[in-house]
Parts: structure tokens; sequence; C-alpha cells
């Protein structure tokens, strides 16, 4: 309770003021805490953006897995695919702090194996979509999976230079347009 707490108040600092920018005493004043409490959850403000960044992959990840269980695989990934980008732009000036972050050697660590995570369960809903006759067997499920993560991060780096930008609604042509060329 008091961790999600704290990483809804990192959130905001983060989002608002930049991982570098940012202080603990921020983070206390945002969470509504003590400062002894923070410290008693977290060691520094770098384990607390760990913490948040770690938070919202993991979330991310059971978007996808839940949409996995109850639709085809075309419609899982568009789901997945509509939900994560939903999340990306609506905590929009999150990103321009994650970017600032990768300057951080752990950071880019966590970031490779996100991808990695990604492109593999995208390319296992691929493949189970080429079982189902939706997308092209001749083509590598990890390529088309790679596609996608391309197209995804194209659309979020956008709206975070444009925030005039929406994302959300180019969207269905990407996906329609990827999907075009993966389609049977």
């Amino acid at each position: 309770m008091r961790r999600a707490q704290i990483l809804d108040g990192a959130l905001q600092v983060f989002g608002t003021r930049g991982y570098h920018a940012a202080t603990m005493d921020e983070l206390v004043v945002a969470c509504g805490l003590s400062k002894g409490s923070l410290y008693w959850h977290f060691d520094s403000k770098e384990d607390v953006f760990l913490a948040l960044f770690d938070a919202f992959v993991e979330e991310s990840f059971e978007a996808f897995d839940e949409a996995a269980e109850h639709q085809s695989a075309v419609e899982a990934l568009r789901s997945g695919f509509h939900d994560l980008l939903e999340r990306l732009t609506q905590h929009g000036p999150m990103m321009p702090a994650w970017l600032e972050f990768l300057a951080h050697p752990e950071a880019r660590r966590r970031f490779a194996a996100v991808y990695d995570q990604t492109r593999a369960v995208l390319a296992d809903l691929l493949h189970r979509a080429a079982e189902e006759g939706d997308v092209r067997k001749d083509l590598s499920a990890l390529g088309m999976a790679t596609a996608l993560v391309a197209a995804a991060e194209g659309l979020v780096l956008q709206a975070v230079v444009d925030p005039d930008f929406d994302a959300r609604e180019h969207l269905p042509v990407v996906w329609d347009g990827l999907l075009g060329g993966f389609g049977t």
C-alpha cells in the first residue's frame, strides 16, 4: 500500500521535474509520507525510479497476458498495443524522464531486458496468429515483433516531441498498414 503511494507520487515528480532534477524531498511531499517512511521502502531516488519503471513494465505485460487469454492472437496484439500506447501517452511527461535516465547503465540494462521480453511475447502471439491463419507463416515472428515495437516507439516518440501529435489517433492506420503487410 505505502509502496504504491510512493510510486504514484514519484510518477508525478519525475513526470514534471525529470529524473535528475527531482529530489527525495520532493518525493516525500508528493507521497504524503515522512522521509523515514520513504527511506524505509527505498534507499535512494534511483531505487524509486527503477521501481517505478519496473511497475510500469509489469503492468504492461499483464495487460498483454490478459488480452491473450481471452482473444485471438491478432486481437490480443491490437488491444495490448492500444493499452500500452494509451498508458505511455497518458503518462507523457514521464517519457522525457525515461529518456533522460537512459544515460544510467542499470536503466539501459533494464530497457534491453524489456525489449527482449517484449519481442519474445509479441513473437509468441504472432506465431499463434500465424497458426490461426491471421498472419503470414513465411515471415519471421521475431522480425514482425521487432517491426511492431519500432512502430509503437515511433508513435510514442512523436507524441513526446510534439505535444499536439495524438499517437492514439494514428495507431489504427499504423496497425492496419503493418498487419496488411503481415496478413494472409
